[in-house]
Formats: structure tokens, C-alpha cells, sequence
């Protein structure tokens, strides 16, 4: 087996002296503003230093002498993405010719054909090499990192002129820049031999202390421990999870998400879950059913995020409604519970417990009666009970969690004492409230809480001024954001009387279709004990609005 070569070079003459490929089941581009940005100023902080170390760049050698990828895909792309962008602002034509020759492509005499420099993923390849390498801006981004890949341009472009701006448009900075970036910007580069394991290399880099993402790790990983029979299928049931998922922090999400619901609570932190798949997974059949799994349920995961999704066409109405109502809060931590849910119930028992699962939350939400890393557990829990067919209905999913749900009468305890911070549960919950008064089979639904149609209105304000002589400045701070304060206004009106006494706002509630704003009208006066009051009405109806009966 031949040696492992280690050579530290500019990064900009790696480019110019070989031609590169990203294998295919790598990851999309997914640098974002934030690291284009910071990879600029750390050029021009270190410009005049004699070198500036970039990180360890993993090659292998694959067919036709290109070099592929196995890390570093983003510091490569992201310097040809750089010297695509200062052609734009070269007017000599010998000097635009020699950038495209020496970091974009070259054309073949004998193939008679232009040999890019380097090939991304399929995810990115067409896109790349149309906007970036053959400078045609009319073409449509039709992936988020599309988008990235044109974000990362847009900002060399910036980088750029405003280089020239400070430098009286003298182009010999730009000179400078391509001379620190061949020269001095340096990467540690490895190439591995063909017979070697470049998965286990990358890893290794990690555990001497290179950061990489976890994503990275766990698929370089699960690539290791297959079979090369079956390395080809496991690396296009990658890519089809990938696309289907796009985000990597989604991915990462989803994968945790996944191992959970059959394995039980898992942190990301310290690499949890990726030392957790190391442990349990070690042969190439555990490694095929695990990546196809995840294939496959992505689906499933999807739906869970998009009540709009024509997965849910085939199930009960309200389970779209459902799914609507728990994306409304912007919470992940139940996801593996719904996954076991939709795929270990049946159709109608799947209904019953998203409406069971959505009363837990919001009882939870005003009780705090869990933590949110005890809560998360909890649903991690049952997810597994579900999954190993030991919870296999809604009434044994409930009554294995009656020593998490809060029960009515703690629940209704709780509400009288509720003050809620966030203006969208607050519209929420008083909008439930309110169809649960007119009858409404399934109050908990999410209705219409657009703040632009219809807003939190706080009865005394939150900047009370001279008209509210009843309340203290300690008083304001207790009461103001209390659940019996609050109630549901349209928005022009509760924006042209905010401020206003209550004996003003009581003409504006008198007239509202809302039961739950009208009822003001019957106050004489709005005090603290008003509030308390209020707030003690509307407990009594909560625990019939979000029901936990199965």
C-alpha cells in the first residue's frame, strides 16, 4: 500500500496545479454568510503575516488523476467562488483568460472541451458550474444551497469592491489577495492512497482534535463500516435523504430524531448521538437498514413539519389541523413521539393522539410542571414504548402518561396564576378559548391568529400613563402580561386606543363579535382584583377547552 502524503501548501496553488470532484454522497455547499464572511477577514487580517493555516484539507486520488474530496469541499469552493467574482472586475482580457485557466477551467486541446477545475455533488454540479464557472446568472437556484452558493458569489463581489474603493481602484490589492491566497493561505493537504481507508482517516483527524461536523462524522462513519458491495447503495440512499431533507441542520435534526424514536433520549452535545450510532451499529446490514430507514421515514419526518404535505390527504381532517396547531409553537421536542405515532397507530388512533399530544404540551406550557430537557425525555420515552409495540393505542399511550400530564385540577390551578410572555400563545390560547364557548367541537384548533387581523390586547397596558391611577408601577409588572389581563382585539383598533382608560376601551369591547372581549363590557372598573377574577373564569374552562379524555 503505498504511503499517506502530508504537504503543506497555499491553498490557491492546490487549485491551480489539480483538478478536483466531490463525491456524489457528500454534502450540498452549506457555507452560509456568516463563514464567507469570516474566511475574508481572516485574509485581510493576516494579508501581511508570512502565513495564515486554514485547516487540513483530505484528498484521495480517483480516476484520471482527479483529486477527490473527502474534506474540505467548502474552503476549496468557496476560493474558486472568490476568483470567479474578481473576473468581474478585471478588464484586461489576458487577465480574465489566466484567472479562468488557473481556478476555474482550462479547455483540453485533445478533448477538445472545457475541464473544470472542480465538480461538486450532483445536488450542486450543474448549478456550479453554469453560475460559477461559466458566469450564467440567469439561471434559476432551485436548492437552498443554490442560494448559498450565489450568496457566497454576491459577497466576494462586495468583498472585492470594496477592497478597490479603499485602495483608489488600484488593482494591484487584488494582485496581492491572489499571491497571499497561493502562497500563504495554507492547508495541511493529506492525500490517501486508493487502497486506503479515507473514512477512517477523517476520523482520526477528529479525534486529534480537528472540529468536523457531526453530520460529516456519522456518514463518513456509516460509509466505513459497509461493505464495498454495497457502498454504492448506501451512498445513493444518502443523497436521496439529503435531498429530500436539503438543510444540514435538518438532517442532523432528523437523525436524532429517528435514533430516538427507537433507542430513547440522546443529546447532540459532545457528539452523544454519534458515539451512540458508533456503539450500535458495526456491521454493513446494520448500516444498510439504518440509512434506508432513514430514507424512507423522511417522508414521515416531513410531514410532521408541514400540515400542507399530501401525506396527510389519506387521514382525518383534523390531523392536518393538528399538525398545524403544534408547528404554531415552534417545538421539536415531540417529533419522535409523533414519528413512533404515525408509524405504529392506525389511522383513527393516530387522530386521538395528536389531539392528546397537542393537550400534554399546552398543559405543560402553563404549568412548567416539566422541564424542558425532562419534558423532551418523556416524549423520548413513550416514543420507544411505541416503537417496541408496547404502547399500541391512545388510551395506553395516556395512561402511561398520567404521571407527566398535568391533571385538570392542577392544570386549572396553574392557569389561574398564568402570566404568558409570548404575545402568539397568549392570542392562541384565548383564541381556543373563545371556540370553545361558541361550541366548537375542537377548540384547540389553531384559528386565525395573524396579528394582522386580530392582536393580543393587553386590557391594562403595559405603558399605562395617567389613566390608570389604580395600578402601581410594581402592580403594572405583576398583572400586565396575567392571563386574565389579556384579551383579543383587530389590530387598527387596538392600535388607535392602547393607551386609553378603561372606561374608553370598555365602548370598543362592548362592541366586539368576540365572547371573549365583549364580557368586558359587564366590568365597572378593571382592578387587580378584576384580573384575578378574570383569570379564574377562564381557568374553569381550559381543562374542557384542551381535554386530555381518550
Amino acid at each position: 500500500m503505498s504511503a499517506i502524503d502530508f504537504e503543506i501548501k497555499g491553498i490557491g496553488k492546490l487549485i491551480k496545479g489539480n483538478i478536483f470532484f466531490v463525491p456524489r454522497y457528500q454534502r450540498p455547499f452549506a457555507w452560509k454568510d456568516q463563514q464567507i464572511n469570516e474566511l475574508f477577514v481572516d485574509i485581510k487580517n493576516n494579508i501581511n503575516e508570512e502565513e495564515y493555516f486554514l485547516g487540513t484539507i483530505v484528498l484521495t486520488k480517483g480516476e484520471e488523476e482527479k483529486l477527490e474530496i473527502i474534506d474540505g469541499q467548502q474552503r476549496i469552493s468557496s476560493i474558486v467562488i472568490f476568483f470567479s467574482a474578481v473576473k468581474d472586475f478585471y478588464e484586461d482580457k489576458k487577465g480574465i483568460e489566466a484567472l479562468q485557466f488557473d481556478y476555474l477551467s482550462r479547455y483540453d486541446r485533445r478533448e477538445k472541451e472545457n475541464i473544470r477545475k472542480l465538480e461538486l455533488s450532483i445536488q450542486d454540479n450543474e448549478f456550479f458550474r453554469e453560475f460559477i464557472v461559466k458566469n450564467n446568472k440567469e439561471i434559476a437556484e432551485k436548492r437552498e444551497s443554490h442560494k448559498r452558493i450565489k450568496n457566497a458569489f454576491e459577497i466576494c463581489r462586495q468583498t472585492i469592491s470594496k477592497l478597490l474603493e479603499l485602495n483608489n481602484d488600484d488593482p494591484n490589492i487584488l494582485y496581492e489577495w491572489e499571491d497571499f491566497i497561493n502562497e500563504k493561505l495554507k492547508v495541511v493537504v493529506i492525500t490517501v492512497p486508493s487502497d486506503a481507508n479515507a473514512f477512517t482517516i477523517f476520523e482520526t483527524l477528529n479525534d486529534r482534535g480537528l472540529e468536523l461536523a457531526q453530520i460529516d462524522l456519522l456518514k463518513n462513519y456509516l460509509y466505513s463500516k459497509v461493505s464495498s458491495r454495497r457502498l454504492d447503495e448506501a451512498q445513493t440512499s444518502w443523497i436521496e435523504l439529503i435531498s429530500k431533507l436539503e438543510d444540514e441542520k435538518l438532517v442532523l435534526t432528523y437523525i436524532r430524531h429517528y435514533w430516538i424514536h427507537q433507542n430513547g433520549f440522546i443529546r447532540l452535545k459532545n457528539k452523544e448521538l454519534y458515539n451512540d450510532i458508533k456503539k450500535k451499529i458495526k456491521s454493513s446490514t446494520q448500516v444498510i437498514t439504518f440509512i434506508n430507514g432513514l430514507k424512507n421515514d423522511g417522508d414521515t419526518y416531513l410531514a410532521i413539519l408541514n400540515h400542507n404535505s399530501a401525506f396527510w390527504n389519506d387521514y382525518d381532517t383534523n390531523c392536518r389541523n393538528y399538525i398545524q396547531t403544534l408547528n404554531y409553537f415552534g417545538l421539536e421536542q415531540y417529533r419522535p413521539l409523533l414519528l413512533s405515532v404515525l408509524k405504529e397507530f392506525n389511522k383513527n388512533e393516530i387522530a386521538k393522539s395528536l389531539k392528546l399530544i397537542l393537550s400534554w404540551l399546552v398543559r405543560n406550557l402553563i404549568t412548567g410542571s416539566l422541564g424542558g430537557g425532562s419534558l423532551e425525555q418523556a416524549y423520548a420515552s413513550k416514543a420507544k414504548e411505541i416503537s417496541d409495540r408496547k404502547i399500541k393505542n391512545t388510551k395506553k399511550l395516556y395512561n402511561s402518561l398520567k404521571d407527566f400530564i398535568p391533571q385538570d385540577k392542577e392544570f386549572e390551578e396553574k392557569f389561574k396564576l398564568a402570566t404568558v410572555s409570548k404575545h402568539k400563545f397568549a392570542r392562541y390560547y384565548l383564541s381556543a378559548i373563545e371556540n370553545y364557548h361558541r361550541g366548537e367541537e375542537d377548540p384547540e384548533l389553531l384559528v386565525n391568529t395573524n396579528p394582522d387581523s386580530v392582536n393580543l390586547e393587553h386590557i391594562l397596558p403595559e405603558n399605562p400613563g395617567e389613566n390608570w391611577p389604580n395600578f402601581e408601577e410594581e402592580d403594572v409588572r405583576t398583572y400586565v402580561k396575567k392571563i386574565g389581563n389579556l384579551t383579543l382585539m383587530k389590530t387598527k383598533e387596538n392600535n388607535d386606543f392602547r393607551n386609553s382608560a378603561f372606561s374608553e376601551k370598555k365602548e370598543k369591547y362592548e362592541k366586539s363579535e368576540l365572547w371573549i372581549t365583549k364580557s368586558l363590557g359587564y366590568c365597572e372598573d378593571w382592578t387587580a382584583d378584576s384580573i384575578r377574577k378574570r383569570q379564574k373564569e377562564l381557568a374553569e374552562i381550559v381543562i374542557k377547552t384542551w381535554s386530555i379524555k381518550v
